[in-house]
């Protein structure tokens, strides 16, 4: 099997996770749960904007335009970009895989249904007080593995 096949079964695989694991969460039976107090627990959110919820407060069909717009915009370059890289043997290309298949979860999210999924919700409890990172999905944390590590092996000398 090439390399380029198994980034593709790669792609498939982590789209179809996404996917699958936003089904799930807006089943009508499905019910918020805790997964380590404290810590960690699946919820249902939905983010009418971009990371962090930027740009929710924009006019409803010009908002969803234009971030559908730039996102695919985005990964267009991405996918222009994982062709030059794909042929050689960093990791690089993995990366842009994971970049590309979570970009691809949350167009497919934005483009059905005008916003997206969210379920992920991590926080840190002290006392009475929740700290809550905003709530993510499979999709956001390929992007944010992969854009860290790109950030990280950006570094290395050579």
């Amino acid at each position: 099997m090439t390399r380029t096949t198994q980034q593709i079964i790669l792609f498939i695989l982590l789209l179809a996770a996404d996917q699958i694991s936003k089904w799930w969460i807006q089943q009508p039976d499905f019910h918020p749960f805790v997964v380590i107090d404290g810590y960690f627990n699946i919820v249902r959110a939905y983010n009418y904007g971009v990371a962090f919820s930027m740009f929710a407060d924009l006019p409803g069909a010009w908002r969803l335009y234009l971030l559908l717009g730039v996102t695919i915009g985005i990964s267009i370059a991405v996918i222009f970009w994982w062709i030059q890289e794909r042929k050689r043997r960093g990791i690089t290309s993995w990366l842009l895989v994971l970049i590309l298949a979570g970009a691809a979860g949350n167009i497919w999210d934005r483009a059905q249904l005008g916003y997206v999924v969210d379920f992920i919700d991590w926080f840190v409890r002290t006392g009475s007080t929740e700290y809550h990172w905003p709530a993510f999905n499979i999709a956001d944390a390929c992007i944010f593995v992969a854009v860290s590590l790109l950030l990280l092996t950006s570094f290395k000398k050579g």
